[in-house]
């Protein structure tokens, strides 16, 4: 496959990539309802999108053909679509970052004022709230006296024995443990709460148990979904190297190797991310892929001096491909793009090669490898793009491969086209 095909068939895949989903960009209206400043109920249609992180506005329509109307936090006291409930609230938010890399010594949180939909989780005489910053930090709300407070937690560094080690500033158990003081039982499960979803949920559902008071509203964590399935389909592929040394590895670089077209399949498990509308997953698979390729290089003065060098290499892989995917609503079934890294290990090889050579009255035939040091792991990377119809789907991805040539002096290229179906089996 020769590079500027290569090149062409990535570039039509970035341009459908980028155009596809916004050409079949759709509104998703749901009924819901917002509440007014003065506390009325107004029930409509809401443009749902399953956001991951707090919406910072939303677009609401009293009738289907109405036009629509933007709100904020600051036009609306909340609003609610499907099983969420979210409410409008001027919060404090920490700030630092608790990414390993930027952690520093000082255990005090950095507050910074927002304004945003507070989620509820557990509402009822004690209520839990989430948000999603900036940053992309997750932070918990209780509610008391009218206001929301931030539960406090931050990750931070400091010395032990020599060494610097994460530690964690965990003020939001003692805010529990005096927000929910009136069943004494729950202090065993605070000392183990962590400052998750899930621990924070549990720990406030075992505190409507305890007091036998009634749960108003619960929104259940939302979890990641597997899918698991078969795919199978032909890949299309070509070995290039490449060389300083041309003339050295000229009966490689110029054997001129035909495309290679063999079967390719194996398994995935797709695991759907929560929020986005599942619109983001990881998908891994581990797929059976090979190719074959004979090529020769000629070197001919006369029909008393020559040389012939033809060569033959084969690889089989068994690869483990991870995978970021998106995937797009459009009418009754989903485009997608995904991309990502592949490792391979080669269980069979074929490596020859058949020299013909003639000096005048000097004859000489010899046989062995086409090289002699080569690697049985490849580094792939992939990107492709492809579409989804109820446990169905086709992909056309695109494969560059470090294959297998062992030498600094010698890079070796592996270019694959697939084209593959798919079939959701859970």
């Amino acid at each position: 496959m020769r590079t500027d095909n290569i090149v062409f068939t990535i570039s039509l895949l970035a341009l459908a990539i980028f155009f596809i989903p916004t050409s079949f960009c759709q509104k998703n209206y749901l009924p819901g309802y917002i509440i007014s400043p003065d506390g009325d109920t107004v029930r409509g249609y809401i443009d749902y999108r399953n956001w991951e992180r707090n919406p910072r506005f939303l677009f609401f329509k009293v009738n289907p053909d109405d036009a629509k109307s933007v709100y904020s936090p600051l036009n609306i006291r909340g609003f609610g679509v499907l099983d969420e409930n979210y409410e409008s609230a001027i919060i404090e938010t920490e700030v630092t970052s608790d990414k390993t890399n930027d952690l520093g010594y000082d255990p005090g949180i950095t507050i910074s004022l927002d304004t945003g939909f507070l989620q509820a989780m557990v509402k009822g005489a004690k209520s839990l709230y989430f948000f999603r910053n900036k940053l992309g930090k997750d932070q918990f709300y209780i509610r008391q006296d009218s206001a929301y407070h931030l539960l406090v937690y931050k990750k931070y560094l400091k010395d032990q024995d020599g060494k610097s080690v994460i530690a964690e500033n965990r003020k939001y158990i003692g805010q529990l443990t005096l927000y929910l003081n009136d069943c004494p039982e729950i202090q065993k499960k605070l000392t183990t709460a962590s400052y998750q979803q899930n621990s924070l949920e549990d720990l406030f559902l075992s505190y409507y148990s305890c007091t036998g008071s009634s749960v108003q509203f619960h929104k259940k964590t939302e979890k990641v979904i597997p899918a698991f399935g078969v795919i199978a389909g032909a890949s299309l592929t070509s070995l290039t190297f490449h060389s300083a040394d041309e003339d050295y590895y000229a009966y490689l670089i110029n054997a001129g190797y035909p495309l290679s077209v063999n079967f390719s399949g194996g398994l995935f498990l797709d695991v759907i991310l929560s929020r986005n509308q599942g619109k983001w997953s990881i998908c891994n698979e581990l797929v059976f892929t090979s190719y074959k390729v004979n090529g020769s290089y000629d070197v001919y003065i006369s029909e008393n001096k020559y040389t012939y060098k033809n060569t033959t290499l084969g690889y089989s892989y068994i690869k483990l491909n991870n995978l970021v995917r998106y995937k797009y609503p459009v009418g009754n079934m989903f485009i997608y793009a995904n991309a990502g890294l592949s490792n391979g290990y080669a269980v069979s090889e074929k490596n020859y090669m058949k020299l013909e050579s003639k000096l005048y009255n000097q004859e000489r035939i010899e046989e062995g490898k086409a090289l002699k040091d080569t690697r049985r792991y490849e580094l792939g990377f992939l990107a492709g793009l492809g579409a989804k119809y109820k446990r169905f789907s086709f992909e056309v991805r695109y494969e560059y491969g470090t294959g297998m040539s062992a030498y600094t002096a010698l890079k070796s290229s592996v270019n694959r086209l697939y084209f593959s179906l798919g079939f959701r089996i859970l």
